[in-house]
């Protein structure tokens, strides 16, 4: 009887322990998921922040507006037809 006795509770450890360890495991998924689910997270912040960049970036290096800002911050203006040299590159 004591050897039976010695089985059943040696099995009764066994599953004590695998037990533990699934919880364990779930656990760990379920930390790894809420890792992977921030994550995401950040990564659909950052793609908002890049659209609103490029778009952002597009609108300064508008034609119109590089020109106007030409003209008003820095006083430049288009050169007369009479003060344009053309300068050739003779082979």
């Amino acid at each position: 009887m004591s050897r039976l006795a010695f089985i059943l509770i040696a099995l009764a450890a066994v599953n004590v322990c695998s037990a533990v360890a699934v919880v364990y495991s779930k656990h760990l998924s379920r930390q790894q998921y809420a890792d992977i689910s921030q994550s995401q997270q950040v990564i659909d912040e950052l793609d908002v922040q890049w659209s609103q960049l490029q778009i952002e970036e597009s609108t300064f290096s508008e034609h119109g507006r590089v020109d106007r800002t030409a003209r008003d911050r820095l006083g430049m203006v288009t050169p007369d037809y009479k003060e344009i040299v053309m300068i050739s590159r003779q082979p």
